[in-house]
């Protein structure tokens, strides 16, 4: 780390550490950062702005989602926003934000779950912490994440989250798909995929998936394929997809 940090650096984090300051702007001022060109294309992700004065900062094209801003927080025409992927969220969330923070980044179903099921002991599944989920369902790349955040969700959600969830659910699914075939380079193996995403479907509660897994079998029967389900046929990529895609009707239909 001497060979990469240098003086000045280590001098500014030292700084840094060493003050009680929580206000964003006074932090960047401690550190000696320029708010005109050291905050663009940066990741700040459920950082706290409350108080901050963030006039005169360039945010281009940075990523704000859920970072905290409360009534004192100055924002103005000179707080450069451009391409900015932003979502604020309010100061007494902070707590629900840190632990959703958690989630995304978990190692896997066991912990994801665990640190799921203390949210909802906490806070309830209330309508700011279902938002919180929804958002991070339809930011995932990974199938198995995206299923996690299915399982946690209620049935009966809004038409814009349920589109929301089903156009991400489809890319990954998709992606899923290809990467199974990538690896034998044969069409077959991608129901091996689609058996272990049902099985895992069956495992749901009353939640979102559970409506997944049911429209399943709904298309499946549509397609002449009443056996899908119960294991002597399997289900096939398509039906995955077009299941899916049926989602935020079938969960309307459920109500």
């Amino acid at each position: 780390m001497e060979d990469i940090v240098t003086d000045e650096e280590r001098a500014a984090i030292e700084s840094v550490l060493a003050s009680l300051e929580m206000r964003f702007d006074r932090l960047t001022a401690l550190a000696g950062l320029d708010p005109a060109k050291d905050f663009t294309h940066s990741d700040l992700r459920a950082l706290n702005f409350c108080g901050a004065d963030l006039r005169g900062f360039d945010f281009t094209g940075s990523d704000l989602r859920d970072t905290a801003i409360d009534g004192s927080t100055q924002i103005d025409d000179t707080t450069i926003l451009t391409d900015a992927n932003v979502r604020w969220t309010k100061k007494e969330d902070i707590p629900i934000v840190q632990l959703m923070m958690r989630v995304t980044s978990a190692s896997g179903t066991a912990a994801r779950t665990s640190l799921l099921a203390d949210i909802e002991t906490r806070f309830g599944k209330t309508s700011h912490v279902i938002q919180f989920v929804v958002n991070a369902a339809s930011e995932t790349d990974d199938l198995e994440t995206f299923l996690d955040f299915l399982d946690f969700l209620p049935p009966r959600l809004s038409q814009s989250h349920l589109r929301k969830l089903a156009q991400n659910g489809e890319r990954v699914l998709r992606r899923k798909m290809a990467r199974s075939m990538s690896r034998t380079r044969r069409q077959t193996t991608t129901i091996f995929a689609s058996s272990g995403i049902v099985e895992r479907l069956r495992e749901a509660a009353d939640s979102l998936a559970s409506i997944w897994l049911a429209q399943i079998a709904v298309v499946a029967d549509q397609q002449a394929q009443t056996n899908a389900l119960k294991g002597t046929v399997e289900p096939t990529a398509d039906i995955l997809i077009t299941s899916l895609k049926a989602l935020p009707k079938a969960a309307t239909d459920a109500k």
